[in-house]
């Protein structure tokens, strides 16, 4: 079919330019219309011409039945070159005889039914590159305009949004796409430049950017239904497309058009509108965000919708976060800022994914606000567009930030006051005195308050004052409610035409879909998967000999990804096999494998990574577990952190206080072997005859012994119980400022798995002499924490109890230990008939048994004895 399709465009190119007559011209017209039009009106199809057409079609070999695949095929293909053809005939002498009805009949159409994209493009190109005004220039100019309606631009746009299961890629425009792009945006620019006096008012840009954003925002629709029905649309050219409008200045008239129709979506429940809203303006190139993210937090009405459009865009992209967070606010000002600050802070502090960057703004605005320095370098209009944006960022400052950057904030804040005192500028005094006022009323309210004679009749400090809060949402604006009383009338009005309308033309298509998803789904049921289940990932490096070597692959990970997860997964087997001269690099090896992470997707990394620790842990206990628990406390480590910390010690205490298999040297004992009797032997007595007779008659299978003695061997983690045991409780309630964790309050995790790893230790010390000091000084530990709100930390405390009783010896819990004793059990007896967490009163009910038995046992054997 392709090369018959081509030697027909060929046929009618070569009939349209060879036309002289005006039965030829129309007849090829009639061709082109019926060939490149996507739906040819009926009376056309119906008429003389419409059956000429289908005669001359005939001709060259067409069925009817082929004639709508042909269509198809030769407007994506080759209706491009037809046009192009068209337009080279646009001459006085070539139109002379078409009157100008046949030329509304025959010629327009052709540009306005056919592939909008095709039309629109070479009528650009057309204007853009004629040298002369000539006939041909100012025709291919009144069809351009024609063109340029919201429907004309809505299909232009349209052909684009939809994908294609075969495309190739969806993140790169395509050529036809970025060639449309660049057009649509530089049309006003071109076209004000080939017109000059005589241009349009069409191709004004604040008639043709309102234009081009109603077309966007009907695309955007379409994409809403077909995301509706199931079917995959790509944004891509819609955001790039934004983008470019943005940067090239057309940001203010293309927002003000679109932005509120997008509110009015975004402001209902439905998930399908937010997310393309995310997509258009959070997909676009790097180079167009800029222009967009200014332009946005300037016209959206309340900050609650910045979300709406840019999502966690300024938490994932690097250039959005430094445009964000430094450049809109220390390197730039606004005249009237106070929606452009609300919008930004606002959006930096609503969520808790971005609200780290809220307070980094923060410290930042105070640092810049307060430097003696940059007072000097920078003018009052940025020195008070800072200031406001720190009365806001006040306004936000939540209590547990407030405990956690008040030092530092006052810190800072107390030299800029001091630096704006002595300031010159009797404007930037008054301004600082009124932030510093606020910020120390804020963040230290029960502290000692600064005091000013601030003139309140200043306009700016009046309208600094202003700036101590974010709005409640406002509701819909003014452009919102006129779109939305203009939707309801329309839905109104078309409410009885498209109840008629869903008639047996909808049925019909929807089974038509249904089909075709039904034969997409099934078209690859006759693939037989390939059977992979027995490959093997090939290892590129080879594996380490020493652990030097291993821990070297794993320091430079980003230089050799490959090498680092062949000694990762190696690395217990050398550490428990190569003891010599680890100790010396212990804490270093402990230090890299705690501050591993997967960033290249290792296959069981973290199971390699833990055993490697357990066994570092297990072959040098005394350097690793003294750093382990020092670093526990430390900062600069997350939860996860913290938790290997604990399980790390927790399984190598239990490995250490294990012994160690050996193997059996002794041999059991047999019985001697039993010789015959020779007949030539003389028995002295008839006693002795007889007993020869029975020992040779009587099997033995053993004598004695059959088992050896157990081989005594020295407990490992004797020497060091007490380094795995208690650095881990020497910092847990200390009200230290440089303390990054709060056990008690937020890090009720930490506590509760700090608890569990003590038990365990313990436990693991049972029957070493310091047992009983461990089991002691485990108590005193715990006896704060009994009535936590907590359970899961009430469950802790509860097993640390249980495992004191299980060590300690029982004598010395009666004697040393009998007042603490008694209090115990009396806590207990009240978790077991209070506490609200069913799980607590019944380990609270099985410490009191265990501690029953022990006693009676206790007491049984002194009675023996």
């Amino acid at each position: 079919m392709d090369n018959d399709t081509r030697v027909f465009v060929k046929e009618i190119r070569n009939g349209l330019l060879s036309s002289e007559t005006y039965y030829e011209k129309e007849k090829w017209l009639r061709v082109l219309k019926f060939i490149l039009t996507d739906n040819p009106s009926p009376s056309s199809e119906n008429s003389s011409g419409g059956n000429e057409s289908k005669t001359v079609l005939a001709s060259f070999g067409w069925k009817p039945h082929q004639l709508q695949s042909l269509q198809k095929y030769v407007m994506r293909s080759h209706g491009k070159r037809l046009i192009e053809c068209i337009i080279s005939r646009f001459t006085v002498e070539w139109l002379t005889e078409l009157t100008p009805q046949r030329f509304e009949e025959l010629v327009k159409p052709i540009f306005l039914l056919c592939r909008s994209q095709d039309a629109f493009i070479c009528l650009f190109e057309t204007v853009s590159s004629h040298d002369r005004k000539d006939f041909l220039f100012h025709k291919c100019v009144s069809l351009l305009e024609m063109l340029m309606t919201r429907q004309k631009l809505h299909f232009l746009l349209e052909e684009h949004i939809h994908c294609e299961q075969d495309s190739p890629s969806r993140s790169i425009l395509s050529a036809d796409a970025e060639t449309l792009m660049m057009t649509l945006a530089y049309l006003p620019e071109k076209m004000a430049n080939r017109l000059q006096h005589e241009n349009s008012d069409v191709f004004l840009p604040q008639n043709y950017i309102p234009t081009l954003a109603l077309s966007v925002y009907d695309c955007l629709c379409s994409a809403h239904n077909a995301l509706s029905q199931g079917k995959d649309v790509s944004l891509l050219m819609i955001s790039s497309l934004v983008g470019k409008l943005c940067m090239v200045g057309y940001a203010d008239l293309l927002l003000d058009t679109l932005l509120p129709h997008l509110c009015l979506k975004v402001r209902s429940d439905d998930y399908l509108w937010r997310r393309i809203c995310e997509r258009v303006f959070s997909s676009m190139p790097p180079r167009n965000l800029e222009p967009m993210v200014v332009a946005v937090l300037k016209k959206l009405p309340w900050y609650g919708l910045v979300e709406k459009f840019l999502g966690d865009l300024v938490a994932n992209n690097n250039n959005v976060k430094n445009l964000i967070c430094v450049k809109l606010l220390l390197h730039k000002h606004y005249p009237k800022p106070k929606l452009f600050l609300q919008n930004l802070i606002g959006y930096l502090s609503a969520n808790q994914i971005r609200r780290h960057l809220y307070s980094e703004v923060f410290v930042e605005l105070l640092r810049v606000w307060g430097d003696k320095s940059s007072m000097k370098r920078i003018s009052h209009e940025q020195h008070l567009y800072i200031s406001k944006a720190l009365m806001l960022c006040t306004s936000l400052v939540n209590e547990e930030e407030e405990k956690a950057f008040k030092n530092d904030f006052i810190r800072i804040l107390m030299p800029g006051v001091q630096a704006h005192l002595e300031s010159n500028n009797h404007d930037m005094r008054m301004v600082s005195m009124a932030v510093a006022k606020r910020l120390i009323s804020t963040l230290d309210p029960e502290g000692p308050q600064l005091e000013f004679e601030v003139d309140g009749d200043n306009p700016q400090i009046k309208d600094l004052l202003t700036y101590q809060g974010l709005p409640d949402d406002p509701g819909l604006s003014e452009a919102e409610r006129s779109i939305e009383s203009s939707n309801q009338e329309n839905a109104a009005r078309n409410t009885e035409s498209e109840s008629k309308g869903a008639g047996v033309e909808d049925m019909v298509d929807s089974l038509k879909l249904s089909v075709e998803e039904e034969e997409e789904l099934d078209s690859d049921d006759d693939l037989v998967p390939y059977d992979m289940s027995n490959d093997t990932k090939v290892m590129e490096a080879k594996p380490p000999k020493y652990v030097r070597d291993c821990m070297e692959g794993l320091i430079y990970m980003s230089d050799n990804p490959a090498r680092a997860e062949v000694c990762l997964a190696h690395a217990a087997e050398l550490i428990r096999k190569n003891t010599d001269g680890l100790d010396e690099i212990s804490a270093e090896f402990a230090k890299v494998l705690l501050h591993l992470n997967d960033s290249h997707s290792f296959d069981n990394f973290l199971v390699h990574r833990f055993s490697a620790m357990v066994a570092l842990t297990v072959t040098c206990p005394a350097k690793v577990a003294e750093y382990l628990t020092s670093q526990f406390y430390e900062r600069n480590y997350n939860t996860r952190q913290r938790l290997d910390i604990l399980e790390v010690l927790a399984n190598a205490a239990q490995e250490l206080s294990k012994p160690q298999k050996t193997k059996n040297s002794a041999v059991p004992q047999s019985s001697p072997p039993i010789s015959e009797i020779s007949p030539s032997s003389q028995p002295s007595s008839w006693r002795e005859t007889v007993q020869k007779r029975i020992e040779s008659n009587t099997r033995r299978f053993a004598k004695g012994r059959t088992q050896p003695l157990p081989t005594p061997t020295e407990n490992k983690f004797c020497q060091v119980a007490s380094q795995f045991f208690y650095p881990l409780m020497s910092r847990a309630y200390q009200r230290d400022e440089q303390l990054c964790m709060d056990l008690i309050g937020k890090d009720k995790l930490l506590l509760y798995r700090l608890l569990y790893t003590l038990a365990i230790v313990l436990h693991s010390a049972s029957n070493l002499p310091n047992a009983f000091q461990m089991g002691r000084s485990l108590l005193e530990f715990t006896w704060p924490l009994r009535s936590h709100p907590d359970s899961c930390v009430r469950q802790a405390v509860l097993i640390c109890t249980t495992t004191v009783f299980l060590v300690v010896p029982t004598f010395q819990l009666m004697s040393e230990l009998h007042a603490d004793v008694i209090e115990v059990k009396s806590w207990l007896e009240d978790v077991f008939e209070k506490d609200t967490d069913s799980e607590c009163q019944k380990m609270a009910a099985q410490a009191l048994l265990l501690l029953e038995e022990q006693v009676k046992k206790e007491v049984k054997n002194e009675v023996s004895s």
